[in-house]
């Protein structure tokens, strides 16, 4: 292999694909050919290849196949449940996004491919949707195209035009049979590269998308334009439009894509790896309706039974000259021939008359006079050859496995087990088939879901999944943009893309029902008797469950049911619990009321007592007043009777001493005082000074104790 890979090189390996495939592609052509009865022979007459096709086409596919993005081994959390739903929302609304796109068409071409020519091929593109906008550039660098502007700084200023991404897309194309190429290998994981040629293009759109140095492409497709209904009688003609067919190569050993167009020397383009797919390539392995281990070469379906539908188209051939040749005819004297003419144009109820009708009579009557060819043959061989040809459908009926139930042809005759054992058995026939579709389809899915969760933005996304942005679908954001993790946590699945049977999908229902409900009369009693018993009784439902596929939808409800009964126990215990906590609580609150009773009776009493004790000590410190007062009055009428008594003694010494002084004839002037010491019982002694007047006369007397010394 050359180290550079030029447009040389993609032109001889585009080429060597086209010989290996050759015989392939000549078939397709045929087939196709035959199914729009183009085929350039006159004797096609039965077209039993249109016939089968309709027939299995609404078997693989009769409605919009729905993405199923599941938590894998059943994680539980609401991060793992936000991804899936993120994803699924994220590929139900690509399928779909407004009207803009019509997902069906897309998925009944795919299927015509794969019972057609026998090979389905799509692929997946991402268009991120830009808008063009205009900002404001300060630069320090005089631009060169652009009109400018000088501020005060002396920085230039100018208007820049930029893109700026306002949503994203990612949508399944169908690639036509006879615009794809591979690299020639045995098995699909040796295929090294693929090329779509499903690419179209003018050359001012070549120009515009891979630049002008490309302007010399050669454009040599022709494309036919019908003009629209209106238009000027010089136009009425449709016109012929040159286009280049531009291959898009994928070459997964070194990663890159590059664009070219048979006959031109140079790459269009060439580039790494732009959407960092696991697999690589933008679309899934194709789907072969009849395939080899040791090939990837598809076989037409229609070349397993074209010999029979050849002979069918004979047979039907001499059926339609047998039926030519049934006629009414027959020989006539030709004397007779004005009669008879007559005979055969006259009308209704008429009359001819014959001038010789003894030479009539003498031939037997106009019966033996003609003679009519034998039609019982020709009716005979006709018959024969209708039964043969009734032994030739069936028989390429066995070969396709076509059944006259999937055809809605049934014998009156036959019992209901026959036709349900033909039932079986068409379906059995056509399960490979329906798989290989499934197959298909789940893995474009997965590359849809690929794209969309590692380029998508976080806000794009949001939107299509209709989520809020909380931290569940933040964390799970981040967990789908890890493809590892991704793999590890989500599963993208596809729901059948056949219509569902509404009297077997019923029938479904009713069934499940009433396994639920059996087994839920079953497990109740044993769960109100012990909750804890609910954990792997629920995990048994919900194995019970996926036995039924109709119960698929209703899977994270039955969940989320169950951990309701989960949590019973639980409840029940925190129930249990905040009782006891309520009787205790209410409990301490009586306790509470009690010991503030008693502190309340407690301290009422002792507030009694204390304010019974104050009043005693009042009462006891008013009668030690009164007693001190009595006291007080006591003593003081003692003191008073004892300064009496001592009034009169000193009244009496003072007499006495008066007298003595007379009788001595001692009399001293006015204000002199005489001492005289009185003992007067037991006593201290005392001094008594007589205090004498200006005239001398003694006017009273000053007592004062003796100290012991003196």
């Amino acid at each position: 292999m050359p180290e550079t890979k030029d447009a040389k090189f993609w032109q001889a390996e585009l080429e060597l694909s086209a010989k290996h495939e050759r015989k392939y592609r000549e078939r397709a052509r045929k087939v196709v050919k035959t199914y729009r009865d183009e085929q350039d022979i006159s004797d096609t007459r039965f077209n039993i290849l249109w016939s089968n096709t309709q027939t299995q086409l609404p078997a693989l596919y009769s409605s919009t196949p729905k993405p199923v993005a599941k938590r894998r081994h059943r994680q539980e959390g609401p991060v793992a449940r936000d991804a899936a739903q993120m994803l699924e929302r994220a590929l139900t609304y690509s399928l779909d996004p407004g009207g803009a796109y019509d997902f069906d068409r897309v998925g009944k071409k795919c299927t015509l491919d794969f019972l057609l020519p026998g090979r389905m091929v799509a692929r997946v593109k991402y268009h991120p949707i830009l808008s063009s906008k205009i900002r404001f550039v300060e630069s320090d660098e005089q631009p060169g195209e652009f009109d400018f502007e000088v501020n005060e700084e002396g920085k230039f200023i100018f208007e820049e035009k930029y893109d700026e991404l306002v949503d994203e897309e990612v949508r399944i194309y169908h690639v036509p049979w006879d615009q794809y190429r591979q690299a020639v290998a045995k098995h699909w994981e040796d295929v090294w590269w693929v090329a779509y040629g499903n690419n179209f293009l003018t050359r001012e759109e070549i120009i515009d998308q891979f630049g002008p140095e490309h302007a010399d492409v050669p454009l040599t497709h022709l494309v036919h334009i019908e003009e629209k209904e209106g238009a000027s009688s010089e136009e009425d003609a449709p016109r012929m439009v040159h286009k280049a067919q531009v291959w898009e190569i994928w070459d997964k050993d070194d990663r890159k894509v590059c664009a070219m167009v048979e006959g031109y020397d140079k790459l269009l383009m060439s580039e790494d790896d732009p959407l960092g797919l696991r697999g690589f390539y933008p679309g899934p392995e194709p789907a072969l309706i009849v395939e080899t281990p040791d090939s990837t070469i598809p076989i037409p379906e229609y070349t397993l039974y074209q010999y029979q539908a050849q002979e069918l188209n004979l047979i039907t051939q001499r059926i339609e000259n047998l039926v030519k040749a049934m006629k009414l005819a027959g020989l006539y004297p030709g004397s007779q021939e004005g009669i008879v003419d007559q005979v055969l144009k006259s009308k209704e109820n008429a009359l001819v008359p014959v001038e010789d009708w003894g030479a009539i009579t003498e031939r037997g009557g106009l019966g033996g006079m003609i003679e009519w060819l034998p039609l019982r043959d020709v009716a005979d061989a006709w018959q024969r050859l209708m039964v043969y040809r009734e032994t030739l459908v069936q028989a390429i009926y066995d070969l396709t496995g076509i059944s006259d139930i999937q055809r809605g042809s049934t014998d009156p005759r036959e019992t209901k087990g026959a036709q349900q054992i033909k039932a079986s058995f068409a379906s059995r026939r056509l399960l490979p088939k329906q798989q290989e579709t499934q197959r298909f389809f789940r893995d474009l899915f997965r590359i849809q879901a690929e794209i969309i969760a590692e380029h998508f933005q976080t806000d794009t996304l949001l939107r299509m999944a209709n989520m809020q942005p909380s931290e569940s679908a933040i964390q799970a954001r981040e967990l789908i943009r890890d493809d590892a993790l991704r793999s590890f946590v989500i599963d993208i699945e596809t729901d059948s893309t056949i219509a569902p049977d509404e009297a077997l999908e019923r029938q479904g229902v009713a069934e499940f029902v009433a396994a639920m409900s059996q087994y839920l009369n079953q497990v109740f009693p044993i769960v109100q008797a012990q909750p804890a018993a609910m954990g792997p009784l629920g995990k048994m439902l919900l194995w019970i469950s996926r036995k039924f596929s109709i119960a698929r939808d209703a899977e994270d409800e039955l969940e989320e049911f169950l951990q309701t009964f989960d949590q019973l126990p639980q409840q029940q215990n925190q129930a249990e619990q905040a009782e006891i906590a309520a009787k205790q609580a209410q409990a301490q609150a009586d306790q509470q009321i009690k010991v503030a009773e008693t502190q309340a009776d407690i301290a009422r009493k002792d507030a009694e007592s204390a304010a019974k004790i104050r009043r005693e000590d009042n009462l006891a410190q008013l009668q030690a007043k009164k007693l001190a007062l009595e006291i007080q009055e006591k003593e003081q009428a003692i003191r008073l009777s004892r300064e009496e008594t001592e009034a009169k003694l000193i009244l009496d010494a003072v007499d006495k001493e008066a007298k003595r002084t007379m009788s001595q004839g001692q009399e001293k002037q006015s204000n002199e005082k005489a001492a005289v010491s009185l003992n007067i019982g037991e006593t201290q002694p005392k001094k008594i000074e007589l205090v004498r007047d200006n005239d001398g006369k003694i006017s009273g007397a000053e007592v004062t104790p003796i100290e012991k010394s003196e």
